[in-house]
């Protein structure tokens, strides 16, 4: 089954800051440390306007190695799948809200597009402004 795009509200939170917020929040949560100089969220948009699959990717001296990859169809029912030791229960359960609640969040990429977002590592502003951003884009479903 397909994660549908249906009509969105005027007000729905940009997909970009969603996932920004959420890798954030889950920085200290997946044990990255200051070894790791950045994250890059990787998102392919189908023909039907909806996020068909999401990578993340950690960069430790210039070497990127996954840390997992998700998809919103409900055959994969276990949600992202981690890899190279990399695991985060929260961060999981939050890309799995993002990917099956898509109707809360807007985007202006095209269909059958390739997205990316890099991350560097957060100051403590960022960590509280990126909680208080996830904890109000959910309230709102």
């Amino acid at each position: 089954m397909k994660a549908e795009m249906p009509f969105q509200a005027c007000n729905a939170v940009p997909l970009e800051h969603i996932l920004n917020s959420v890798v954030v929040v889950n920085w200290n949560t997946l044990g990255l440390g200051s070894a790791v100089t950045g994250i890059r969220v990787e998102y392919h948009i189908g023909k039907e306007g909806s996020v068909e699959s999401l990578k993340l990717w950690a960069c430790r001296s210039e070497y990127w190695s996954l840390i997992c990859d998700c998809s919103p169809h409900f055959g994969w029912s276990d949600g992202p799948r981690f890899a190279h030791g990399y695991h985060s229960r929260q961060l999981g359960r939050l890309l799995q809200s993002i990917l099956l609640n898509q109707k809360l969040f807007s985007h202006d990429c095209g269909p059958n597009a390739n997205w990316t977002l890099e991350v560097r590592p957060p100051t403590v502003d960022e960590v509280a402004n990126a909680t208080l951003q996830v904890s109000e884009a959910f309230s709102r479903g």
